[in-house]
This record gives C-alpha cells, structure tokens and sequence, in this order.
C-alpha cells in the first residue's frame, strides 16, 4: 500500500479549501465599499402632488407657502455646514423638504402651526468588481420634523377600554402619564432622549411634573369606568386601589417614577421618573410658520461607537457621525 496517499489526498482537500476560502473572501467583499470617495451634496424643495394636498390640508396660504419653506431652507442651510454633509466621504446626501400633514393633526389639541419633514439619504459608494456604483434604493437616511410634537408623547401606560366617549377620555388622561427617558442635555434648548435628540425654546419644558397622587388619580378613574362596562378590568382596579393604599401622605405629593408591584407607578426614586406631557406647549400667538420644534429621531445606532460598524456599513456610520456632530448652539438659533 502507497503510505503517500492518504498525504495526498489530504494536501489536495488543503488546496480545495483554501481555494474555497480565497473564493469566499472575495465573494464576501465584493461589493466593497469606498468610504473615501469623495461625495456630491443635493438638495430640493419637494413641490410635487404630496406636498401641494399637505398644504391644502393644512390650509396654508401662497404666502404661508413661502415663508415655510424659506424656513426649511434655512434649517438645511445650517445642517449643510455639519462636517459630515459639507465634506461628504463614501455618501452622496440626496436633502428633500416638504410640509408634512399627519393623519388626524386636527384631532389633537396639542398640535399647532405647520409640520415640516426634513429627509437625509445619504447614498454609499460601492466597487463591483471594478464597476463603481451607488445605492439609490433604498439607501440608509435620517430624518428630522419640524413642530411635530405627537412624535414626543412617550406614554408610559397603555391601557384601552371598551368603546365609549368618557372612557375614552379617561384614557386620554392616562396616556398624557409619559415616561420620556432624558439622558442629558447637548446644551440651552438641546435635549437628547433615548428616541430623539430636542431642540426648542431653551428653558421650555415637553414634559411637567408628575406626583405619585396625580398618575394614581388618573390610573385608577381610567379602571374605575372601564370596569364598569367591562368586569374584566376589575381585576386591575382592585390590584391598584390595594397598592394605592399602602401610599403615605407624604409619598402621594411625591415625584411619580415608573415601577411598583402593579400599577406601574412607585415613588421610590429611579431612573424613568414620569411627567405629563405638556399640552400648551406651542406659544400660539406665534404666526403657524414658526419653527418651535425641531425633532431627530433616534434608534439604538445612534449609541452604538464608530468601530461598531462593519465596514459595508459607510451610510449608517455617517449617519450616526452627523447626528453627533449637531451643532447644538445653531440649531437653538434656528428655533422662533
């Protein structure tokens, strides 16, 4: 027997996986990116068909129009001068405005003035086997909303109740409970929560204080008419009347902070402290153009480190460098 052969045939299995493993390889980083490519900046004003109907739903005047819009500009003006979208690398950011109309705006009270919607898709730069190529479909973007204030109703409970108008109120009520999840202050008017980065009037509160007794309160009136069209929500009610008992006088006037055994609510101090949200927080003696909100939602990228994103991921990581390169003392300055 040839005591070579099995060394043969064990140094061609060698060759076949290596030869797989270098196929792979540059299967694997083919496309690859070209995160030093330098990119072209773009920017419109979006007057099409959406964006007339947006303005007619909202009423808006030709003049409204126009004032509107040089708002918008104003807020893309500045934002161009972020490193990252006035000397694009790997990314072309393709910048679209437009007046925004929600579904039911009408139907809050808390809404006033126009909705502006600021879109950022920054298009990476790939090499295809020596063909140079960017992504259009679908490429990674951020975004940012003027005066859309809903977007901010973080409600801490989510309770819902069998169809009827006072039951409905009471929820209302409850859902005005709202656990906003402050990290800290980028500077005057600047606030960055864990679901968007604020910028508003410099000492204007989003959310007011809210004591033990007054989350109780609405809690428990919210169960109290649910549980009379529905017996099911006794349960809850009973539960929540026990604990509520249990509540000294002096933790009643207490800061409510999300917890407890059953409610959801404790005044032992945490970290997820509750507000209400503040529904007058538009100055309305101010024309419907004004900017008095400006709103970058965030997701968990934005707290993810720079060295945390692979290499194909060029839009997303510049993403995450614009967002924190806010310049948190001009965008104050864009607030009227």
């Amino acid at each position: 027997m040839n005591s070579k052969k099995p060394e043969l045939i064990w140094n061609g299995l060698s060759a076949i996986l290596f030869i797989t493993f270098l196929s792979f390889t540059v299967t694997a980083q083919d496309p690859s990116p070209i995160p030093d490519k330098e990119g072209t900046w773009s920017y419109a004003y979006l007057n099409d068909e959406n964006t007339k109907m947006y303005s007619r739903e909202f009423g808006m005047t030709p003049d409204e129009i126009t004032v509107f819009r040089q708002k918008l500009d104003n807020i893309v003006n500045v934002l161009h001068q972020n490193p990252i979208m006035a000397n694009p690398k790997g990314i072309d950011p393709i910048v679209e405005s437009r007046p925004l109309y929600p579904h039911g705006f009408k139907n809050y009270a808390q809404n006033y003035g126009y909705i502006g919607e600021i879109n950022f898709r920054l298009c990476p730069w790939f090499n295809s086997k020596g063909k140079i190529y960017k992504q259009t479909i679908e490429p990674p973007r951020v975004s940012l909303y003027i005066n859309h204030i809903l977007l901010l109703k973080r409600s801490a409970f989510n309770v819902g109740g069998p169809d009827d108008q006072e039951i409905a109120k009471a929820e209302t009520l409850v859902n005005e409970i709202c656990k906003p999840d402050m990290i800290r202050e980028l500077g005057p008017g600047v606030i960055l929560y864990d679901a968007a980065i604020v910028v508003g009037k410099p000492g204007k509160a989003l959310y007011l204080p809210c004591s033990v007794e007054e989350a109780y309160k609405r809690l428990i009136a919210f169960y109290e008419l649910a549980s009379k069209k529905e017996p099911a929500y006794k349960v809850m009610l009973d539960g929540i009347r026990q604990e509520f008992t249990g509540i000294t006088a002096t933790q009643l006037k207490s800061q409510a902070y999300y917890g407890g055994m059953f409610s959801g609510i404790t005044a032992e101090p945490n970290d997820a402290p509750l507000f209400l949200f503040n529904n007058n927080y538009f100055d309305r003696s101010k024309p419907k153009t004004a900017v008095q909100l400006v709103i970058f939602p965030i997701d968990a990228d934005y707290f993810r480190k720079e060295s945390d994103f692979v290499p194909n991921s060029v839009g997303f990581l510049r993403i995450n460098q614009f967002l924190h390169s806010l310049d948190p003392a001009a965008l104050v300055k864009l607030i009227d």
